[in-house]
């Protein structure tokens, strides 16, 4: 079946369209749910086979990290573990527990609501709870799930995999999806910061592709911000376009959150993927990630730990007023490498602004800007 097709539209539909929503059932006007700190609740237990072609949510309480701490999970086909599993604001596309006014082609945050129009196949029904890990009670859970009642739907299932890292690995690219199955990758969002106020050089890092257990990537980036089809460290901020956004760029703190869905460009495997993406050039720094991802497969999939701790998923926290370093450390590794970078700044600039300089005879910016960390050191122990 076709989704999103405007040219289908007058096509005559299959299936029978229902909705399970939040309404009053007595007759009044209480349209909500609510979930005590530790519960959870079921919004929909679908039987038969269809898909989920529709959704809207708005929720609330008193924790400013709700949308980090109300947990989605959804089931397909009675499986044991769930195939998607996400922060509540993560799922519809901005990372660090913040609403963002936004309208992606699938998905967004609109003027206190948020909806999704991802597509969901299921053959022997479909499981969606809300998980409360706050220590206050969500007071209202408001929600619209739409759906298709069909006879015969698409063999893989839609699946969306939250996961953390802070800090990253030194050496070592940030993960963002490991499948094993046959589907297509068709996207994700990227939640990043710093822990020194202002540096954006994290966005130095390739996005890297592995098909099908290759040893080489098939698919190599130039930069992250290039990844989600900016440029130059997102020189002109924030944007939400049907593919592609960034949600949420704060210089000052350091923190970025960027979408991209390969819809029109979806990638194909069919034994395994693997997402990665480096941390700066080289990973030479260690920082704060998180990211969802998001991929159609047939079934079974890889089971994860689920997202159970508060910690996991709490962002750093900011204050107005006060830099980074005075909230939070830098890892031990950081102190050094970041020195080392500046260093290497400072020696590409003279060399910009004398190549004749006798004391840089034989150095290009070729040399620095292909250099590793160590390779990095070297040169600077030799120019200086």
């Amino acid at each position: 079946m076709a989704f999103f097709s405007v040219e289908g539209l007058p096509d005559l539909k299959k299936g029978r369209s229902r909705m399970v929503s939040s309404y009053d059932r007595s007759g009044g006007n209480r349209d909500y749910y609510s979930v005590e700190p530790g519960e959870s609740i079921t919004l929909a237990d679908l039987s038969g086979s269809g898909v989920i072609n529709r959704q809207w949510f708005t929720i609330r309480n008193r924790d400013p990290l709700l949308l980090r701490k109300a947990i989605l999970r959804y089931s397909w086909d009675n499986e044991k573990h769930p195939s998607v599993e996400t922060p509540f604001g993560d799922f519809f596309g901005c990372g660090f527990a913040e609403y963002r006014h936004h309208t992606a082609h699938l998905q967004g945050m609109t003027s206190g609501g948020f909806h999704s129009y991802w597509p969901m196949p299921y053959s022997d029904g479909a499981h969606i709870e809300l998980l409360n890990i706050s220590e206050q009670p969500i007071s209202h859970v408001y929600f619209n799930i739409q759906y298709q009642e069909l006879d015969e739907v698409a063999p893989t299932r839609f699946h969306a995999l939250w996961r953390r890292e802070n800090p990253t690995k030194i050496d070592e690219n940030y993960t963002i999806l490991n499948a094993e199955g046959t589907g297509h990758y068709v996207g994700c969002l990227l939640n990043m910061q710093s822990y020194v106020k202002g540096s954006l050089v994290f966005l130095e890092g390739d996005e890297m592709i592995y098909i099908d257990g290759e040893n080489e990537p098939s698919i190599n980036g130039t930069g992250t911000e290039d990844y989600f089809q900016g440029a130059w460290y997102f020189l002109n901020g924030e944007f939400a376009a049907p593919f592609h956004g960034l949600t949420l760029f704060d210089r000052e703190n350091a923190k970025v959150s960027a979408y991209r869905h390969h819809v029109p460009d979806p990638i194909s495997f069919q034994k395994s993927i693997r997402v990665e993406i480096e941390h700066c050039h080289g990973n030479m720094l260690q920082e704060n990630y998180s990211s969802l991802a998001l991929w159609y497969q047939t079934e079974p999939h890889r089971p994860w730990e689920p997202i159970k701790a508060p910690k996991l998923v709490e962002p750093l926290p900011d204050v107005p007023g006060y830099l980074m370093t005075e909230l939070h450390a830098d890892t031990p590794e950081n102190v050094e490498r970041r020195k080392v970078l500046h260093e290497a700044a400072q020696l590409r600039y003279r060399l910009r602004i004398n190549p004749s300089d006798p004391k840089l005879a034989g150095l290009t910016e070729d040399m620095i800007m292909e250099a590793d960390y160590k390779g990095l050191k070297r040169l600077i122990a030799r120019y200086k």
